[in-house]
C-alpha cells in the first residue's frame, strides 16, 4: 500500500507527459502479472466508468470489467505478455503487444500466440481502453469445423495459413 501511494505522490509532481508514462508502466506491469489475485488493482488504474473494448466485448465500469476478466484469469493455465512498442502522449497511449496464452478449453490447452495493440486513453487514470486483435488467430483457427473453415477462406482470399 505504501508503494501506491509513494507512485502517486510522485506522479503528482512530475510534468503531465511523465504522470502518463507512470500510468502506462504500471498497465503495463498489472497485465504482466495477470491474474485473479490482481483483478483488485483494476482500481488503481482505470476509472469507475471505464469503457473497455476489445473483439468480443464491450464492458462499462471496473466493476463489469472485472466480471469480465476475473474468469479469464482463473482459466488461463499460461499467460505472458511482451510489449513490443509503444506510444505515449499526453492523454493518449497506443501499445503493441504478443500474448502467449494457454486455455483448457482452446486447443487442448496448447500455447497460442496472438499478436494486438491496444488504444488507451487517459487523464489520471485510464477512462478507454480497447484492444485490437485477431479473433481468428486467437479462437476462431482452434475449433476444429470453424478452423478448417477461416484457414480455407483464407488460402481461398490469398492469405496466408
Amino acid at each position: 500500500m505504501e508503494a501506491h501511494t509513494e507512485s502517486t505522490t510522485k506522479a503528482k509532481d512530475m510534468p503531465c507527459g511523465d504522470k502518463g508514462r507512470l500510468l502506462i508502466t504500471q498497465l503495463k506491469h498489472f497485465y504482466a502479472q495477470f491474474s485473479p489475485d490482481t483483478i483488485t488493482m483494476l482500481d488503481t488504474l482505470y476509472t469507475q466508468d471505464v469503457e473497455f473494448r476489445d473483439p468480443v466485448h464491450t464492458v462499462h465500469g471496473t466493476l463489469a470489467l472485472k466480471h469480465y476478466l476475473r474468469p479469464m484469469a482463473a482459466r488461463l493455465t499460461l499467460y505472458r505478455i511482451p510489449y513490443l512498442d509503444e506510444q505515449i502522449g499526453e492523454n493518449a497511449a497506443f501499445l503493441s503487444w504478443e500474448m502467449d496464452f494457454a486455455h483448457p478449453a482452446i486447443k487442448h490447452n496448447l500455447t497460442i500466440t496472438v499478436r494486438g495493440i491496444s488504444h488507451l486513453k487517459f487523464t489520471s487514470k485510464v477512462y478507454y481502453h480497447e484492444d485490437c486483435y485477431d479473433m481468428g488467430a486467437l479462437l476462431y483457427d482452434h475449433i476444429p469445423v470453424l478452423g478448417m473453415a477461416t484457414r480455407a477462406l483464407r488460402k481461398r482470399l490469398g492469405g496466408k495459413h
